[in-house]
């Protein structure tokens, strides 16, 4: 019997055009690494068979740079046939996937994220150029709200992060990403904008984005004996054979805090992203 759940990400890809400095998940570190397709839709069968989400996200990194997105969009379909497919893009490969639109309007309820993380006019004016190109085509959208629009099942939400602005949730220290230090895991999951959505991270599930590739960025950067890190590198996430009561008690624990949860701070300032890198301009068109 499989263990229902409202959110589910599933990250593809730690490739990404962007470095939005204060990424919750180490993507502005230069972590790139990318899931082969055929490992991607072995590793969500077998994940179908524990887990039922109502909500799919295909994150990254940035999902589109993987060259099988469309096949991913459709097996995703396949192996949680009622979940809300949601892909969250910062929306410059719009060009170079001009099928996207239509793949989700094929594997509907969908909704596509765009995230919109520079503040300089030029770069703007091309997302937005992207936006209403390829994906306000051909299509009668209601809005809903300031950010939202609706057709057919299929949801539009833009996300202005240089405005609404996130949570920094790690700090630096001699120019080394450090956890936390307020010692209040609660406090922390309370005021976490990501403690309920586990992820999928190489074929481990994690209780959130921030701790799912915290081990990756160790290794790269030679922290694995940091014993600021130390405590939080002793989460290791479950496998796929995972005993049940364990899968039970991961399922029990995302509406609660866990002492991991002290990584990150405990009353946070939410402020405006700082004005992301373009690192591979080929991504977009000028």
């Amino acid at each position: 019997m499989t263990k229902k759940i409202s959110h589910l990400e599933y990250m593809i890809t730690t490739t990404c055009d962007l470095a939005c400095p204060g990424c919750d998940r180490f993507i502005d570190q230069e972590h790139n690494w990318t899931e082969p397709y055929d490992a991607v839709t072995r590793n969500m069968t077998e994940w179908s068979k524990r887990l039922t989400p109502n909500n799919v996200t295909l994150i990254g990194g940035e999902p589109l740079i993987h060259p099988n997105i469309s096949n991913i969009i459709a097996h995703t379909r396949k192996t949680w046939p009622e979940a809300t497919i949601e892909i969250m893009t910062n929306g410059f490969m719009f060009t170079k996937r001009e099928d996207f639109l239509e793949i989700m309007q094929a594997n509907t309820p969908g909704l596509i994220g765009i995230a919109i993380h520079n503040r300089e006019k030029t770069i703007r004016n091309i997302l937005m150029n992207n936006i209403d190109k390829y994906i306000f085509k051909k299509a009668l959208w209601k809005q809903i709200d300031h950010n939202t629009w609706e057709h057919n099942r299929l949801r539009v939400q833009i996300y202005d992060m240089t405005r609404t602005g996130w949570y920094q949730y790690r700090r630096v220290v001699g120019g080394v990403l450090k956890p936390w230090r307020d010692n209040d895991p609660e406090s922390s999951y309370k005021h976490c904008g990501v403690a309920t959505f586990p992820i999928i991270y190489k074929n481990r599930l994690y209780k959130c984005p921030p701790i799912s590739m915290l081990n990756t960025h160790a290794t790269k950067y030679n922290l694995l004996e940091d014993e600021d890190w130390k405590p939080y590198l002793e989460y290791q996430g479950l496998d796929i054979d995972c005993k049940e009561d364990q899968l039970n008690a991961f399922v029990d624990n995302i509406t609660q805090h866990h002492k991991i949860c002290g990584m990150c701070p405990a009353n946070p300032i939410i402020q405006g992203q700082e004005e992301a890198v373009i690192k591979n301009k080929k991504y977009y068109e000028v």
